[in-house]
């Protein structure tokens, strides 16, 4: 995937590398995907050779228009030229709240340039139903389903009264999933699209005609801090997209969230999808998963979820109409608040940030970071925002960055190692995640001790970690000793039961 939005030089100098180094096919992303910008950065690409995507901030029918131009110039043999035009007008209005033409507008042009497409370019598939949009805000893998399998049938009605048939407006559709860091629910989510995709086939009357679908690992569950670890979270999305049988897999660079991704980070991403593929031959099995007991059952528990949240849409009117009244962004918001207090009270933890924070880590620099595009008037929806899971750590992380002093807590550690390890670790994580260093020790084995070496450390904080029966007997007069040295709070790893007080 290449922005077109930055300098169209390096972006073409970016996805020539990747063509030529094993990428085989390319994706364009953008608010700004005219025919000269595209020209611009297709130069030297062997359309005919290379399938493009695109992905707009808008209808995304103009962008599409400008690439048929480009192949009819290549003089490309239209009934044989296969792309992904990507005109997604929900996705775009959810993502940003309006559209340059009015959604009702967009869907007809979206449906007359179908209309057009399949007439004379029969592999080129026209419409794409986006559900990164809505995992990216926080919808659950259920919602995230549901929101796909709506959005393609806002499609599927708009082609077939633009004249389509149902086979064809099937054809012309792309379905675009997230992939994280859930292995097993990812590839199940991908084996439920399918089930889900099917039936829909099934009511319209169509036999078994299986779905086009693309993997794109999930930017909400990508770091800012320690974004090494990105790479093993991209791994597990791209070995479930694989797994999950998508058809197109889009890998993110691992330094996606510091600003444009350099070599390494574009380098990265390809060669994961290249290893499992040329290496574990990932792509020479079709349905891995099939025949387990879990697989399957999981399968069958997110589509019968999944099916039963697309009702609840189409009992609103319909996705647009959902859109419209707020019902598809007020279950996104809850379902957030739900994921956000998982992280926050890290039950659900984020390596590298919640856990294993490295304070002294140096971030790799990254120019050129664009923000969502997000219209601030004349919304005609409430736009989705763009969430990811450790941005609330990473602020906190900010903020200590920027103190004038580095904000630090005194590990007040009671007897042995072997005694206090296990707490003292819990509270290093939980306190270093906020980016307040945990100064640490081996252990005091007694109280006059503990408050010298706590007064000569300067922490203004104090956290006493040890086993329960060590607090038993230390607890309360071990805190006496760190008050009167100065402690300002003291905090206790644990629960100390009857002698909380």
């Amino acid at each position: 995937r290449v922005s077109v939005d930055g300098d169209t030089a390096a972006a073409n100098e970016a996805l020539l590398t990747d063509l030529q180094r094993g990428v085989t096919s390319i994706e364009l992303e953008g608010s700004n995907l005219g025919a000269d910008r595209l020209a611009a950065v297709l130069d030297g690409v062997l359309l005919d050779l290379a399938p493009v995507a695109l992905r707009t901030t808008d209808d995304g029918v103009d962008a599409a228009r400008a690439l048929l131009e480009l192949v009819a110039e290549a003089d490309i043999a239209p009934a044989s030229y296969v792309a992904d035009l990507g005109c997604d007008p929900i996705g775009a209005l959810a993502r940003g709240g309006a559209l340059a033409h009015p959604i009702d507008e967009a869907m007809v042009r979206v449906a007359g340039l179908a209309a057009e497409v399949a007439q004379t370019h029969p592999l080129v598939r026209v419409v794409r139903a986006d559900g990164t949009i809505f995992a990216e805000a926080g919808a659950s893998p259920a919602l995230e389903l549901a929101t796909i399998v709506a959005a393609g049938v806002a499609y599927l009605r708009s082609l077939t009264n633009a004249g389509l048939d149902a086979d064809t407006a099937l054809d012309s559709m792309l379905l675009t999933v997230s992939v994280g860091t859930d292995q097993f629910g990812d590839i199940c989510k991908l084996r439920a699209l399918r089930v889900l995709w099917g039936r829909v086939a099934e009511v319209l009357g169509v036999g078994e005609q299986p779905a086009t679908v693309q993997a794109v690992t999930n930017t909400a569950v990508l770091t800012v801090r320690d974004p090494w670890v990105n790479m093993l979270r991209t791994t597990i999305g791209c070995f479930a997209g694989a797994v999950g049988g998508a058809d197109v897999i889009t890998v993110t660079p691992f330094d996606a969230q510091l600003g444009d991704p350099d070599q390494l980070g574009r380098r990265v991403a390809r060669n994961t999808q290249l290893a499992l593929m040329e290496e574990s031959h990932m792509h020479r099995v079709t349905d891995p998963g099939g025949g387990s007991w879990y697989v399957e059952h999981l399968t069958d528990e997110l589509a019968d979820r999944a099916w039963a949240e697309f009702q609840g849409i189409e009992r609103a009117g319909g996705m647009i109409a959902a859109l419209r009244t707020g019902e598809v962004q007020g279950r996104i918001a809850a379902q957030w608040d739900d994921l956000r207090s998982q992280v926050a009270t890290r039950t659900r933890p984020i390596t590298g940030v919640s856990e294993f924070a490295n304070l002294d880590e140096a971030l790799p620099e990254r120019p050129g970071h664009r923000p969502a595009v997000l219209h601030d008037a004349g919304v005609e929806v409430t736009p989705l925002p763009v969430r990811r899971l450790a941005e609330e750590y990473e602020r906190l992380r900010d903020r200590a960055a920027a103190a004038t002093a580095e904000p630090q807590v005194f590990l007040a550690n009671l007897g042995p190692v072997a005694t206090h390890t296990a707490r003292a670790s819990w509270a290093r994580n939980f306190f270093e995640a906020g980016g307040i260093r945990a100064i640490g020790n081996d252990g005091y084995d007694d109280d006059d001790t503990l408050a010298a070496a706590f007064a000569d450390s300067g922490c203004p904080l104090a956290v006493l970690c040890s086993s329960d029966a060590v607090y038993e007997q230390r607890a309360a007069t071990a805190a006496a000793q760190l008050r009167r040295a100065g402690a300002a709070r003291i905090y206790l790893a644990g629960h100390p039961g009857d002698r909380r007080e």
